[in-house]
């Protein structure tokens, strides 16, 4: 499994409710699904560095996918800030 981010959230107290925006009918795990309905990357908030982030764990059997990830990330981004960033760049 790899994972994707978002961090630098400029508006952390909208976080949940732009995870839920973007991926309704969901709590406090959210998951991109692709068309067959199986999970392409489950989205979590976590702490780092006393901040909040996103972090997307992409599936394995998706791992090719991080256009698709990142995509769903910058919208979250758009609503409350921030930027997208993988394992290797951070």
């Amino acid at each position: 499994m790899k994972s994707l981010f978002l961090v630098d959230v400029q508006k952390p107290d909208l976080l949940r409710s732009a995870l839920s925006q973007v991926l309704p009918a969901q709590g406090e795990t959210w998951i991109l699904s692709s068309v067959a309905g199986d999970p392409v990357a489950y989205f979590s908030i976590v702490i780092e560095e006393d901040a909040l982030e996103v972090q997307a764990d992409i599936s394995g059997r998706h791992f090719r996918e991080d256009d698709a990830v990142a995509a769903v990330l910058n919208k979250i981004g758009a609503i409350v800030g921030g930027r997208v960033r993988n394992e290797e760049n951070a």
